[in-house]
């Protein structure tokens, strides 16, 4: 049964599609996306998790390292994982109102997110550990991460189920989602942009991997406590080019033009 920081590990070789390079007398293994050893590290695994993911079965070795096995590949992706996903997770089935007026049942998570909870914490002067410009930051970027079909979680989307019947009009909510997907991925590129290497992955793995801030600065290697500072400046740079920050003009964001044309907010 995996664990929580185990989980996360594994997420974030989905993400990177990365793959863990073999090395000898190592006391962490770097994970390099698409196994290609030219590249960057994504990140870095420390050798104890490599040996307890490795005896749990969630890793496989190929020629070119460990990765994530097919199978606990699945899980993750859909939800499948047991005791190990859902211990983090608190469902409750609301009624939401989709496009038309139409009513739906849908599983609705009320555990806080990381962001969430950073959002509660205060430093020694009672003082927020993340002002509110920030926290709609990270919430903006985590919308168009998902929007943009980067997310692992696999949800049924209802825009445009049951509101038209004729074949024209269903073909159309089709596009229209493939249309929002992109303008969602490039809005998130935009984004990573203006926070800068380095700034984004950790904008990225707190606000839309969920994952805690001891999890991001083991995988870094960075020293304890600083991935705080390093995720206070990610989003103190996305708040300015969103504009969420009082009295500060945001850079307009990437919108296509056909979402424009058909939702009617072009100008």
């Amino acid at each position: 049964m995996l664990n929580f920081d185990q989980e996360q590990i594994l997420r974030r070789l989905l993400h990177h599609k990365a793959v863990i390079s073999i090395a000898n007398g190592c006391d962490a293994f770097p994970a390099h996306p698409l196994g290609d050893r030219r590249k960057r590290p994504a990140f870095w695994v420390r050798s104890e998790d490599l040996h307890l993911l490795k005896a749990a079965g969630a890793l496989e070795l190929d020629h070119a390292g460990y990765r994530v096995a097919e199978t606990v590949e699945r899980r993750l992706k859909h939800g499948k994982d047991g005791q190990a996903r859902n211990q983090h997770y608190d469902l409750e089935e609301r009624d939401v109102y989709v496009q038309g007026g139409v009513k739906r049942k849908a599983s609705v998570n009320r555990r806080l997110s990381v962001l969430d909870r950073l959002s509660h914490q205060t430093d020694l002067n009672g003082a927020p550990l993340l002002e509110a410009a920030l926290i709609e930051a990270g919430k903006r970027i985590a919308r168009d991460y998902h929007a943009s079909g980067h997310g692992l979680a696999a949800t049924q989307s209802y825009d445009g189920a049951g509101v038209q019947t004729d074949k024209g009009a269903r073909a159309q909510a089709v596009e229209d989602s493939y249309i929002r997907a992109a303008d969602a991925k490039a809005r998130l590129r935009t984004a990573r942009e203006a926070m800068g290497d380095g700034l984004d992955s950790a904008v990225i793995a707190v606000c839309c991997l969920d994952q805690s801030l001891d999890i991001l600065e083991r995988a870094e290697h960075w020293a304890k406590g600083s991935g705080l500072t390093v995720l206070r400046l990610g989003l103190t740079r996305l708040s300015v080019h969103y504009g969420t920050v009082a009295g500060v003009k945001s850079k307009r964001a990437y919108t296509n033009p056909r979402v424009q044309r058909r939702t009617g907010t072009g100008r």
